[in-house]
């Protein structure tokens, strides 16, 4: 295999995580973070179902470690995609190294912020 990521038994064990917990009134949130294409999208089904059924946000982000985008990063793109929430194009980014800190972590806090503003809508 070349530069992938295989997400299958980790997306299993958040989702089996998830389903054990009730942390309801908590938002449930889950990130993805790769740097490369996912090899096993089409084995997702079941642990999406289960963070479906638990209201988790599952947000994406690729990692990418130039400025401009390489044929890596859009193919990781595409794959990571169909496996975050709805809308998709909000609860996912394409981001260098060195924004995560700022436009993923420190987002997350901020009901103003990309992903903070998804997150503080589910609370009731």
């Amino acid at each position: 295999m070349g530069d992938g990521t295989m997400i299958e038994k980790g997306l299993g064990m958040s989702a089996d995580m998830f389903d054990a917990t009730n942390s309801a009134p908590r938002p449930r949130v889950l990130i993805i973070f790769t740097d490369g294409e996912i090899f096993d999208p089409n084995k997702l089904a079941a642990s999406r179902l289960i963070l479906d059924q638990g209201k988790v946000q599952v947000f994406g982000v690729v990692i990418r470690k130039q400025q401009q985008h390489t044929k890596q990063d859009l193919d990781a793109e595409k794959t990571l995609l169909p496996i975050v929430s709805s809308p998709q194009a909000d609860h996912f980014q394409n981001l260098m190294l060195d924004e995560i800190p700022i436009k993923v972590l420190a987002d997350l806090c901020d009901p103003n912020g990309k992903f903070g503003n998804l997150i503080q809508k589910q609370i009731p």
